[in-house]
């Protein structure tokens, strides 16, 4: 982590450069982000509203999941592609290529966390509860980010290798949308399985931020089991990253 301190000029600069470009040339710039999740949150409320229509505040439950989820999603498709995307600076320069991955999840975390704030009032009128805890919230959303972050040196250096990666990819994160409760309640998870059920990190974030948004309250077992898991995943990811640059520019 100091080794990103004694960067963090740099950091700046790259995470500010791929913050502008995601909007470059975009009329409306934040609304085109946050036009996609609404659409599909909407889609989502209408064609299960009647199935859990005993979920309270069904609409707001469904809409946080959705834009908590789609952090996960586009950050993690576009991270994959920063290596084999920005080749050129990583064969004619001696750029710290893990500055790369981290500056594309700055930038996503960033906007994520943008919209995000946005929802905050509609989920408000929609019935959440929200209240002080919602101070909490950049903290979470900075352990995301962290998530993210490790996934993002895993996906990246991979993709040098594999190009196909991005279509597995796709899959995945398809079969992890299922995975979570985004749509359906965590009640319908039968209680024999539910201690197994939240192991799945993008489960217990979505309910973290639900827990945060909608009941005023802070889930601190789940978010200290979110915590960790984001650290392990990114130390473990710049280990595996460091080995697997090696050959990067014999690839590239």
């Amino acid at each position: 982590m100091s080794g990103y301190l004694r960067k963090r000029d740099v950091i700046i600069t790259m995470t500010q450069f791929e913050f502008k470009q995601r909007y470059r040339g975009t009329a409306l710039g934040l609304i085109w982000s946050l036009l996609a999740p609404f659409l599909l949150a909407l889609v989502l409320f209408l064609v299960f509203r009647n199935m859990f229509s005993w979920v309270e505040n069904f609409a707001a439950y469904v809409l946080v999941g959705v834009f908590v989820f789609r952090f996960f999603q586009v950050a993690t498709s576009v991270g994959m592609h920063t290596i084999v995307g920005k080749s050129h600076l990583v064969t004619k320069t001696n750029i710290d290529r893990e500055l790369l991955p981290l500056a594309t999840t700055l930038s996503y975390g960033m906007s994520s966390f943008l919209e995000i704030l946005v929802i905050v009032p509609i989920v408000h009128v929609l019935g959440g509860n929200v209240g002080f805890t919602i101070l909490f919230l950049p903290v979470i959303h900075f352990v995301y980010i962290i998530f993210i972050f490790g996934l993002n040196l895993f996906l990246s250096s991979l993709m040098v290798y594999f190009r196909d990666l991005n279509q597995i990819w796709e899959v995945i994160t398809n079969v992890i949308f299922f995975a979570s409760p985004i749509v359906y309640p965590l009640t319908m998870i039968p209680e024999s399985y539910r201690e197994m059920y939240m192991l799945n990190p993008i489960a217990c974030i979505i309910e973290i931020y639900r827990g945060i948004l909608m009941e005023n309250q802070i889930l601190l077992e789940k978010f200290i089991y979110f915590l960790l898991i984001s650290l392990a995943l990114t130390f473990a990811g710049q280990l595996f990253f460091r080995r697997m640059q090696k050959r990067f520019g014999e690839v590239l």
